[in-house]
């Protein structure tokens, strides 16, 4: 599980990066093998960049726990440590749990990762659009 945007186009599902340029927002969508369209990057790394407007949908999704009932962003997982950022907005709460302030707002802790509870990916609807779109796109 890592944090990333997810977008759907053509009915197919695709590692996305939005990139905004002098000409708008365009949208790069990647996979691993290839496909009609799509660039090679390099091997095992196929590009195709699209317009927004093309998507039937665009998400962003992050790993997310709870740690001592608190909610958390799960930026990593390695040797049984877990490397959380505190998403509770609350300073007092975050100090209280030994987190570190890394920049105003934000405060992280690495923990045994056996102590983590309610492990799940959230998703974050950015383009929903329904299937019946455009296929608006530009090599790069």
């Amino acid at each position: 599980m890592r944090a990333g945007y997810l977008a759907r186009w053509q009915g197919s599902e695709y590692e996305a990066f939005p990139a905004p340029t002098p000409e708008g927002l365009w949208i790069r969508l990647y996979t691993d093998r290839p496909e009609p369209g799509f660039d090679r990057v390099r091997e095992g790394r196929y590009r195709r960049v699209v317009l927004p407007s093309a998507l039937e949908q665009l998400a962003y999704v992050r790993p997310v726990a709870m740690w001592r009932d608190q909610p958390f962003l799960l930026r990593s997982r390695e040797g049984g440590r877990a490397h959380l950022e505190y998403t509770g907005g609350n300073a007092a709460v975050a100090a209280r749990l030994g987190c570190t302030r890394v920049e105003r707002g934000v405060y992280e802790i690495r923990v045994p990762s056996d102590e983590l509870t309610g492990i799940r990916t959230e998703t974050v609807l950015i383009i929903d659009a329904g299937p019946d779109r455009s296929s608006d796109s530009r090599s790069e």
